[in-house]
């Protein structure tokens, strides 16, 4: 089995972060893959806005909508693509 864990803290040393690194031990020893996306390392941008859809995006925008069609379009942002290559 393989498993991503996205990991969203500000502070390795934290008990996210030990609960983190101990699904990752116990899930390794037992012989599965483990991949980690840690926002905060990666300097995920949290926030969602217009920019994240390019100039197609909705007036008013319409995250679920302009989401979509981003996706049917291939044209999500770098960031997300990355991240959703992760995925089986």
């Amino acid at each position: 089995m393989n498993s991503l864990i996205v990991y969203a803290h500000p502070e390795p040393k934290s008990l996210n972060g030990s609960l983190k690194d101990l699904a990752i031990s116990t899930l390794r020893t037992a012989g599965h893959g483990v991949r980690v996306s840690d926002l905060y390392a990666m300097s995920w941008k949290a926030v969602v806005d217009a920019t994240d859809y390019g100039p197609e995006a909705a007036n008013p925008l319409r995250v679920a909508r302009d989401s979509g069609r981003a996706f049917d379009a291939g044209t999500l942002t770098p960031d997300v693509l990355t991240e959703q290559e992760k995925l089986p």
